[in-house]
């Protein structure tokens, strides 16, 4: 489940879990707490679940939105997270990860 606090989106469960992001930019302190490592045999099964959930998710609660999903691949998880794109504040990634857009 998504929330939004003060402006950012964040997915419920990994904002209960962190902390330390209060002086982050918008973009940056998403990026930060909407993140998820992903291990085990079923790990890319898994984030294709996990990035379809806050894809519909976003397309129904914020249609107005852009949002990007990174997805990292790596020998032995993979790391999914997001932000919202934002005027003048950049990206979290340009390259070395696959970006995926999300627009209603």
């Amino acid at each position: 489940m998504l929330v939004e606090v003060d402006g950012c989106v964040y997915d419920k469960e990994q904002l209960a879990r962190s902390h330390g992001h209060g002086d982050l930019d918008p973009v940056a302190r998403e990026a930060f707490v909407n993140h998820v490592h992903i291990g085990g045999p079923e790990r890319s099964k898994r984030a294709e679940e996990i990035i379809a959930h806050w894809s519909a998710e976003f397309r129904s609660r914020w249609p107005g939105l852009v949002f990007r999903i990174y997805r990292q691949v790596d020998r032995d998880e993979v790391v999914v997270r997001f932000h919202t794109v934002r005027d003048g504040v950049p990206n979290w990634a340009e390259e070395g990860v696959e970006i995926i857009e999300v627009k209603a």
